[in-house]
């Protein structure tokens, strides 16, 4: 409560990915709600459709008397193959995609949809797909094998699940390129594709595609959706002072998310390009710190005190038997024909009793500072 804050959001609703891009079958809207509802109060100002560069710029807001900036605007653009035919009508980004049906529940996937890419955006915009009407059939396109996608393994394996097919040809041999979109009257009819092997590892530790001379071949498809990666929009933040990388991340001091410009933070995303909801999140926590040391006066780099428990807590016993069973218990889900017309919860929530099993699985790690001496 010691400070005022005003929370400036592009969209009409707060949120950032976990709004417009993360599906509710995911993360339910009513559940995220809850939780932003949870932190607004009577000392946090949110004004919505107000964007950075657009409405505002660095300079307006200490001129407007604020004392410090943390900027986390994400990073929401996205990558383009850079092939012919990507700007007709069928083709979008799956930012675009993803956006058009979170923020205005539009559904733009037709037909036989082809979702390009290997992370975990390319996963949920496949699985966004498959649950829009008018859809025939959703397959992935990556060009390395499936063991190369980034995209966790456990959201690979329930996107097969709900009928989406994988075209990566799995073996070590052949792999696919797309190299040119074909279009009838100014809509997308079909992606022409490179059959490529596998070569030497490259820098990131993976074998690097080769086209095969002569394996063109058309993939015929309705609807093109290209999801190969994603980056922050640092056009206008770089014309306001601010350093950036070469990478098109924010430059900050990663000790005290300082950017080069006094007063102003920045983190999450834009700092680090895409990247887990909890680093960003956590990324907010510590600006917070940061910011208030910094209005204080306070040295910023000072280290900081874990807050330990009042009181210790003995571990449970657990027999040899018990010790054999500590296994995970495997996360629940609903069945798969519930899933494709229903944009509800796919994962379940842990029983009372899963919960208490889990817990008692726990390796304890604070027993190396809080066991009494």
């Amino acid at each position: 409560n010691e400070y005022k804050v005003t929370i400036f959001e592009a969209e009409k609703e707060p949120g950032g990915m976990l709004y417009t891009c993360i599906p509710n079958f995911r993360l339910p809207r009513d559940i995220l709600h809850k939780e932003i509802d949870a932190l607004i109060d009577e000392n946090i100002t949110l004004k919505c459709n107000t964007a950075l560069g657009r409405d505002m710029t660095l300079d307006n807001l200490f001129i407007s008397g604020f004392k410090a900036i943390f900027l986390a605007i994400g990073a929401h653009k996205s990558w383009r193959l850079g092939i012919e035919g990507e700007d007709v009508e069928g083709v979008y980004t799956s930012l675009k995609f993803l956006k058009a049906y979170n923020l205005e529940g539009k559904n733009l996937a037709k037909g036989k949809v082809v979702v390009i890419g290997g992370g975990n955006t390319a996963v949920d915009t496949a699985r966004v797909a498959v649950r829009q009407k008018g859809v025939e059939s959703v397959t992935i396109l990556y060009r390395r094998t499936r063991v190369d996608m980034p995209a966790l393994e456990e959201d690979i394996e329930m996107a097969l699940q709900e009928g989406i097919k994988l075209e990566t040809l799995m073996s070590l041999e052949t792999l696919i390129t797309p190299i040119k979109i074909h279009t009838k009257n100014g809509k997308v009819i079909g992606l022409e594709c490179l059959k490529n092997e596998l070569g030497d590892f490259d820098s990131s530790g993976r074998r690097k595609p080769i086209p095969i001379p002569n394996t063109e071949h058309i993939v015929p498809l309705d609807s093109l959706i290209v999801a190969i990666g994603e980056a922050p929009e640092i056009s206008d933040i770089s014309a306001m002072g601010i350093k950036t990388s070469n990478w098109g991340t924010v430059q900050i001091d990663t000790e005290t998310l300082s950017t080069n410009r006094p007063g102003v933070f920045a983190g999450g995303d834009l700092v680090t390009g895409p990247n887990t909801v909890v680093d960003a999140i956590a990324a907010g926590k510590r600006a917070a710190l940061m910011i208030t040391r910094y209005l204080r006066g306070e040295d910023m780099k000072k280290p900081i005190i874990p807050k330990l428990p009042d009181f210790y807590i003995e571990p449970p016993k657990i027999s040899e038997e018990e010790i054999d069973l500590t296994k995970r218990i495997p996360l629940r889900t609903i069945p798969v024909e519930l899933r494709r017309d229903k944009h509800i919860e796919v994962e379940q929530a842990l029983s009372v009793e899963e919960a208490t099993w889990e817990s008692r699985r726990c390796l304890r790690c604070d027993l190396e500072f809080t066991k009494p001496e």
